[in-house]
């Protein structure tokens, strides 16, 4: 940071600087608590999120594994080409005090019975379960998913705004203050040597 002129006008223009980083400061300390109570929020979703994939997982495979009991692995094999499909997916933004943060968004995935390319005779009742099941769970995993892309987008932005705090409040603010010091002082020392010569030349008028 260059060293301002040893000015009253000077003095004015770091004062101006100081108060407009304090503000500044300030700011970002509210924003950080903002982003900070977004994340704790985003963090209990996610861990619920995550307890219901894994019961959602875990439900899927026993159903998988009732049906390749019942219905036999190759049956499930050869309806399984049919169900295949794709699935659009939408990543929407959303702002909280500026910042982006995406949103994956996906069309409901739990389709009926007729919904999966072949006749529903060509599924037994447990293969429907797991597919069932299995598209639950594939719902869960994309909430999820949007959820932890928003909640590392925040932290990303946290750290962001926790360095350029530190910037200022350790840096800038402080290289201001003792910029304005050496000013006052340069100053204060011109106002003393000033009234000393002022008050030697009354002294000559007065001899005279």
């Amino acid at each position: 940071m260059s060293r301002s002129p040893t000015t009253r006008m000077g003095l004015l223009e770091v004062r101006g600087r100081r108060a407009i980083a304090g503000k500044g400061a300030r700011l970002l300390r509210a924003k950080r608590e903002v982003l900070a109570g977004e994340i704790w929020r985003m963090m209990r979703d996610v861990l619920d999120g995550r307890s219901r994939l894994d019961l959602a997982l875990r439900e899927g495979m026993r159903a998988l594994g009732l049906a390749k009991a019942l219905d036999g692995e190759p049956s499930l094999v050869s309806v399984a080409p049919a169900a295949a499909r794709d699935i659009p997916l939408r990543i929407a933004v959303r702002r909280v005090w500026g910042v982006p943060t995406p949103s994956v968004q996906a069309p409901p995935l739990v389709r009926a019975a007729d919904g999966r390319g072949t006749s529903p005779t060509s599924w037994g009742p447990s293969g429907v379960e797991a597919a069932r099941r299995h598209e639950e769970a594939l719902e869960v995993l994309l909430t999820i998913a949007s959820r932890e892309l928003h909640l590392a987008r925040l932290g990303e932005e946290i750290q962001e705004t926790s360095r350029r705090i530190n910037a200022l409040e350790q840096l800038l603010l402080p290289a201001l203050a003792a910029d304005a010091a050496r000013i006052e002082a340069a100053l204060d020392e011109r106002d003393r040597e000033d009234a000393v010569r002022l008050k030697r030349l009354r002294g000559k008028r007065a001899r005279r």
